[in-house]
């Protein structure tokens, strides 16, 4: 029943056992499914597909890796044909930096992909109620993204879909770096040592380091999100409810994931960025900013 949503399957050391089975049931598979599996025979193979250091990979296959490779030595490598690297579009909005969007886009600050979907969102979905907890179809959102990075206009009305906050969530978290920044990491996983008095004014110190261009995209967000949480006895999404939904989007760690010991910091830090928003961010103004 999962099969529809599966976007890609690596499975990294295949055994022949495993490689034999598939053969078996291949016939019975569609060749579309069939093109979504990958064989790798190292986890640095993962690299070419995924933010391999955002991985959370157990020490026990990491060693098997190591064993596998030391058995090879000696041995030629298996050829293997990788492609080279495609330049991003232009118009490339997803998987680009903030700077990369801003230098394609004549200046403008706010990346176009964020400042219609949220536009679209404040007009259709400030009061449809789990406008965070749902989303588009997996096919609409990719649609959706390829015009984008084709710099072609989207209309979210033609899908007859409300849902598409996921569009917002998706482009924060293939930035090449956090919204927050790598540098905030260890900031922010304080924040629950700070007395409860004193969290905001340690909120704004920290939103205050922020590059120019990351805060003016942080200001406009955490807008739209602060004018959702004024709505949420319609919309169900308190400050809380978004903190959840979108904590990990603008933050993790330079290295591996995010410990589970992280989500109540990093929650709690967005959480009171969304609940004092005018307090947070009214002391520091960039021009040519633009609010939703």
């Amino acid at each position: 029943r999962y099969k529809k949503n599966l976007k890609a399957l690596y499975v990294v050391h295949p055994t022949n056992f495993i490689k034999i089975l598939w053969n078996i049931f291949k016939p019975l598979i569609s060749h579309k499914f069939g093109k979504k599996i990958t064989y790798l025979n190292y986890l640095s193979d993962l690299r070419e597909h995924l933010k391999y250091d955002l991985l959370n990979i157990p020490q026990e296959v990491i060693r098997h890796d190591e064993n596998l490779r030391g058995k090879q030595k000696g041995k030629l490598p298996p050829v293997v044909k990788v492609p080279p690297p495609r330049p991003p579009l232009p118009t490339q909005q997803f998987g680009v930096s903030l700077q990369y969007i801003k230098d394609k886009n004549k200046g403008e600050l706010i990346p176009p992909v964020m400042k219609e979907t949220v536009s679209y969102l404040k007009r259709k979905g400030l009061q449809v109620e789990g406008l965070f907890r749902r989303s588009a179809s997996i096919q609409t959102i990719k649609d959706v993204q390829k015009l984008y990075n084709q710099g072609k206009s989207v209309n979210f009305d033609d899908y007859h879909d409300i849902h598409f906050s996921v569009i917002l969530k998706t482009f924060l978290r293939e930035l090449p770096q956090p919204l927050l920044t790598f540098e905030c990491y260890d900031h922010i996983l304080g924040i629950t040592s700070v007395e409860s008095s004193l969290r905001v004014t340690r909120c704004k110190e920290i939103i205050q380091g922020l590059p120019e261009h990351n805060y003016v995209v942080l200001k406009y967000l955490i807008c739209f999100l602060h004018m959702v949480s004024q709505e949420s006895i319609y919309n169900r999404m308190t400050a809380s409810s978004l903190a959840c939904v979108f904590g990990l989007n603008l933050i993790w760690p330079s290295k591996g994931t995010a410990s589970l010991n992280a989500l109540v910091p990093l929650n709690l830090f967005t959480e009171l960025l969304i609940d004092f928003y005018t307090n947070i961010f009214n002391s520091r103004t960039v021009p040519g900013e633009i609010l939703p």
